[in-house]
């Protein structure tokens, strides 16, 4: 996939960002309210030290993510999300790893994320990336049941 690109979140690119997380969460029945604040704002993110990352695919964005700082050294994956028609491409894993490789580079510790247990291919991949289920106590998102950590070192 030499066509493929994965660059950093520009303002200009904004509607396909919110388009393509909006598309799966709509289609899993997954969105809801809390779901706004990053999709509306993701300035406000990057200023509080997140990255987003968009996948560009003969210049056009097929796939996003964002990786969120947290307390004690723990860094976030969020809205990790691929245009339907680019799955299977290994977008998914390209974005994947470079939030992984920021998490080295930056000597994250941990990396989490929470995501729905409807999503058994997603909850799949991620323990393709080594992600191990942990107990939920709490999530900022009502449909978030599975939560899954990463030790880095």
């Amino acid at each position: 996939m030499k066509d493929l690109q994965i660059k950093a979140y520009e303002d200009k690119y904004h509607q396909q960002f919110r388009e393509i997380s909006l598309d799966w969460l709509h289609s899993n029945g997954l969105y809801e309210k809390a779901d706004d604040d990053l999709l509306d704002n993701p300035k406000k993110y990057l200023e509080n030290g997140s990255f987003i990352f968009l996948a560009h695919y003969n210049d056009e964005i097929v796939g996003t993510v964002t990786l969120s700082p947290l307390e004690n050294n723990t860094f976030e994956i969020m809205k990790l999300g691929v245009i339907g028609a680019y799955k299977r491409l290994g977008i998914g894993r390209k974005l994947m790893q470079i939030c992984i490789d920021v998490c080295h580079k930056k000597e994250v510790k941990l990396v989490t994320l929470e995501t729905s247990s409807k999503l058994v291919k997603a909850i799949k991949f991620y323990e393709k990336f080594g992600f191990l289920r942990v107990e939920i106590t709490a999530s900022y998102y009502e449909s978030a049941d599975v939560k899954m950590e990463l030790k880095l070192r």
